[in-house]
């Protein structure tokens, strides 16, 4: 191989040969690939392949006759690349290494010149190349044989051969003879660094460990530009030209990748970790000849991936006929468009979606299906499934019964003349309020608080009697804590109306105190939200209702609207003042 190859020859051939297959891998594959950076770091073992080397006539020659000389020269590397697609990426390489060996004189191999200081040449025979240190950069173009024919971002094995260039800057070490009583060598070693090209070809066999990491081992022969890695070179004959010298690596190293994978084809696989459920079912028709329900949609923890998008398209079927309802769009909380719901990876969460529909009466017999389907999220969201499977690369979660349908209501019977209804007993109000802070039972000076004392104060100098306190907690904490809660509220208001008799000079012996604690006000927390502005009042009220633990329901409504907190939780944290007059 010394024999017949330089280094523009070798740049050439190995350009001519990835060319080809690099523009084969241009074509479009329908799956989404992933793009990356990744860092990589490798070390192993530095072959000599140059002068002295007793080569024999191939690259591998060099491996079984200096055995004793490669295994102890070594190398190591850093690196940094970028993935453009499934075939394509580009590495650059940094490194130290050494680089040793011998030539052993046989009548088939020419000799071998040493330059003297006078420019004229010596020919020996038999020579010992000690260390030559080098640090080297490379910049690689590598190419993913297997991706070439099918893309498959989790191939455990791939084959990757790369192809480059770069530049060695040198030592060159000390030369020995061979086979000989005299000491010390025939050229010491050089007296400062040197620079040259190198022309890097090879390939890597990695193996996918986790979806960022990858083990590899890779091979590359390097040819230099100069033929001064070793001091010396061959003797010109009728066979033989100026030829530069080469070395290879043998290495294994570990490649981190900074990506962000997006398996839908795992998201398909785990659908049935998805809940999906229906209220009500069955489907029942309304007295408006309509079918109304919600599809509830229960996406679990570390499972929707960050770019991924999934349609979740409800239709009713019945013999001999489809109506397909208004999909519902998830996106991953990397997206950058809009859905109907943004799924948390680490979170997951739960989803409601109202639906209405003419009452026909082949729905009588009919059944609500839906088949999740997902897709990579590459610049557009795709409304329908139709569109999805013209457009995207998908995977579905298979078709899946959602509810029965649907039971028609009887025609009503006439209605029986209404008896006259009492007339309601007025309702009793408090004369005045205090109200709380979250998990206080402390009445602080605000305004709230101030207006009940100004009330209290007008009352005391009339007839007043009795006084009654019923005091709440908000519901979104534990049950006894909220029941304690509430308990001293009503000792804190009846504390503090004895604090303003005081300053009235008014002796509270006189007056009597029925004071309770009620824990948690569930009903005037619902009262509120379905009285408020809240887009998802319904939901929000449903999914309580619906709850057994409807305390820790609360939590997470708080965390999805802070409006509870700020507006509707702080009216329930209260203490009524009913006096008798």
């Amino acid at each position: 191989m010394k024999r017949n190859l330089t280094f523009s020859k070798v740049v050439l051939i190995a350009l001519m040969a990835i060319l080809p297959l690099s523009f084969y891998a241009q074509s479009n594959h329908k799956k989404p690939v992933e793009k990356y950076w990744y860092l990589s770091l490798d070390g192993g073992f530095s072959i000599n392949h140059g002068d002295l080397a007793n080569y024999t006539g191939t690259v591998f020659g060099d491996w079984n006759n200096s055995k004793q000389y490669f295994l102890h020269n070594f190398n190591g590397q850093f690196g940094v690349g970028y993935q453009f697609n499934g075939v394509l990426g580009l590495n650059g390489k940094f490194g130290y290494g050494t680089l040793s060996g011998e030539k052993l004189y046989t009548e088939q191999d020419p000799q071998l010149l040493i330059p003297c200081v006078n420019n004229d040449t010596y020919y020996y025979q038999d020579l010992q190349l000690d260390h030559t240190k080098y640090f080297e950069g490379k910049l690689n173009l590598t190419f993913n044989l297997f991706n070439m024919f099918k893309y498959n971002p989790r191939r455990v094995i791939n084959l990757v051969p790369h192809i480059g260039v770069g530049g060695i800057y040198y030592k060159a070490g000390a030369v020995k003879q061979l086979n000989t009583n005299e000491g010390g060598n025939v050229l010491e070693q050089a007296d400062e660094y040197d620079l040259t090209l190198t022309a890097p070809v090879g390939a890597e066999l990695t193996f996918n460990v986790a979806p960022k990491l990858d083990i590899y081992v890779d091979y590359t022969y390097l040819f230099a530009h100069k033929d001064n890695l070793d001091q010396v070179r061959k003797a010109p004959t009728d066979e033989i030209q100026y030829v530069n010298d080469m070395y290879s690596q043998l290495n294994l190293g570990l490649r981190l990748k900074f990506n962000n994978p997006c398996d839908i084809e795992k998201m398909a696989r785990d659908a049935k970790e998805i809940t999906m459920r229906v209220n009500p079912d069955p489907l029942v028709e309304d007295e408006n000849g309509k079918v109304c329900f919600d599809v509830i949609v229960t996406i679990p923890e570390e499972y929707f991936e960050k770019q991924a998008v999934m349609n979740l398209t409800p239709y009713l079927t019945y013999n001999g006929g489809q109506i397909d309802l208004d999909p519902i769009t998830f996106v991953g909380e990397k997206v950058k468009g809009e859905g109907d719901f943004r799924v948390n990876y680490k979170e997951g969460g739960e989803f409601t979606k109202h639906y209405c529909t003419d009452y026909v009466p082949e729905l009588e017999n009919s059944e609500l299906k839906g088949n999740p389907m997902f897709y990579v999220y590459e610049g557009t969201i795709y409304p329908t499934q139709d569109e999805i499977v013209k457009n995207a690369y998908f995977t579905q979660g298979g078709e899946r019964k959602l509810a029965d349908g649907v039971i028609v209501k009887p025609e009503p019977e006439p209605e029986p003349e209404p008896e006259p209804e009492p007339e309601p007993e007025p309702e009793i109000l408090p004369d005045f309020i205090y109200y709380f802070s979250k998990d206080q039972a402390v009445i602080k000076n605000n305004d709230k608080n101030k207006a009940a004392r100004a009330t209290l104060k007008e009352m005391l100098n009339g007839e007043c009697k009795n006084f009654r306190i019923e005091a709440w907690a908000s519901p979104e904490g534990e049950l006894d804590h909220n029941n304690g809660l509430a308990d001293d509220r009503a000792n804190a208001a009846v504390k503090d109306i004895k604090a303003q008799m005081k300053k009235a000079k008014k002796d509270a012996k006189n007056y009597e105190f029925n004071a309770k604690g009620n824990g948690p006000d569930w009903d005037l927390f619902v009262e509120l939200v379905q009285n408020s502005n809240l887009a998802d009042k319904d939901a929000i009220v449903n999914n309580i209702n619906k709850s057994s633990d409807r305390e820790q329901t609360i939590k997470e409504m708080i965390a999805i609207y802070p409006e509870l907190e700020n507006e509707i939780l702080p009216l329930i944290r209260r203490a009524e003042v009913y006096i008798d007059k």
